[in-house]
């Protein structure tokens, strides 16, 4: 075979080999063929074998049946006997059960009677439920009431409580202005003080320069009233009436002092503006102590009068400093 295939081209080789796969590819289906065929004789192996049990069963059934009737028919009088007892046995046994009948019977009806008695309670308790119903939606409604007028309280609390915030630091706004107008007065007496003394320095100045010249009778008459005038100005400096006895200075000596007259005639409008800011200041806090007062009285609801005697006491360490407030003389500007 080697040395056939050796002088063989390879065509012939391809052709050889084509039909060997035709002829395998063949036997394959011819072997599927028969392996149908076999699977088919199988079946009606096990189909002919199922056959041959029933008829064996049914052929031994046949002769169990014929064994029966060679025994009916040799005993028919033991068979009368047995059923005569056990027609006996059977009435005895329907008079035992009449007898539990009635027993049942009776046992019904009171059992009827309970159930009569137990619907009545039922009854009964759905009506006491309906009424437990009806109270408890009662409750419910009034636990919503409640509520709602626990959250209207609430509501007013939190909104006096948001007042009382405010009343507080407005009143503490109120400290720290009273602290800035303290501050303010201070310096306002500084100044002053530091403009009487320049005041005093000129006019000092100007005696000198008015003593270098001679002088005549009048001019020194008219000049002792200045001094006399300006020292008791400066000795009396709460007294505001010193305002026109400055400004008579003034008009002896307008050439030298032109500044002095000018803060002379601006300073009555700035201190009718502290006063104006101060009475207006004393009056938010008298009102902020009323509106205080009342919602305290508001939230508290009783004759607790603690929260009078602590306004009372805040109002008078408030306004204590200004009832001995003097001012001395006009501020400057």
């Amino acid at each position: 075979m080697d040395v056939i295939e050796e002088n063989m081209s390879p065509k012939e080789l391809l052709e050889k080999i084509a039909e060997l796969e035709y002829s395998q590819s063949l036997l394959r289906d011819q072997n599927a063929d028969m392996r149908k065929l076999l699977d088919g004789a199988d079946d009606d192996m096990a189909a002919l074998g199922s056959e041959n049990k029933s008829l064996r069963k049914q052929v031994e059934t046949m002769e169990k049946v014929f064994q029966d009737l060679q025994q009916t028919e040799a005993e028919p009088c033991i068979a009368l006997e047995d059923d005569f007892e056990a027609h006996r046995r059977n009435e005895e046994k329907i008079r035992e059960l009449e007898k539990e009948s009635t027993v049942m019977k009776k046992k019904y009806e009171k059992l009827t009677a309970e159930l009569k008695s137990l619907q009545q309670e039922i009854e009964q308790d759905k009506l006491s439920l309906s009424n437990l119903k009806s109270e408890i939606q009662d409750l419910k409604f009034k636990r919503e009431e409640d509520q709602s007028n626990l959250e209207h309280k609430d509501e007013a609390i939190h909104h006096i409580y948001l007042q009382l915030n405010q009343l507080s630091e407005t009143v503490e706004e109120c400290f720290n202005n009273i602290k800035d107008l303290r501050q303010t007065t201070q310096e306002l007496s500084k100044q002053l003080e530091d403009r009487q003394d320049e005041a005093t320095f000129d006019l000092m100045r100007e005696k000198e320069r008015v003593l270098n010249r001679p002088l005549s009778f009048a001019e020194e008459i008219k000049l002792l009233a200045t001094t006399a005038e300006m020292n008791t100005g400066m000795t009396d400096s709460t007294n505001l009436g010193n305002v026109d006895e400055e400004a008579k200075t003034e008009e002896l000596l307008k050439p030298h002092l032109s500044t002095v007259k000018l803060q002379s005639k601006r300073c009555p409008g700035t201190l009718e503006k502290a006063i104006w800011r101060v009475g207006f200041f004393m009056l938010c806090i008298f009102i902020l102590m009323i509106i205080a007062f009342v919602a305290s009285g508001c939230f508290a609801g009783t004759s607790d009068f603690s929260s009078i005697t602590t306004l009372w006491t805040s109002a008078h360490l408030m306004l204590q400093p200004y009832w001995s407030v003097q001012y001395g003389a006009l501020p400057p500007i």
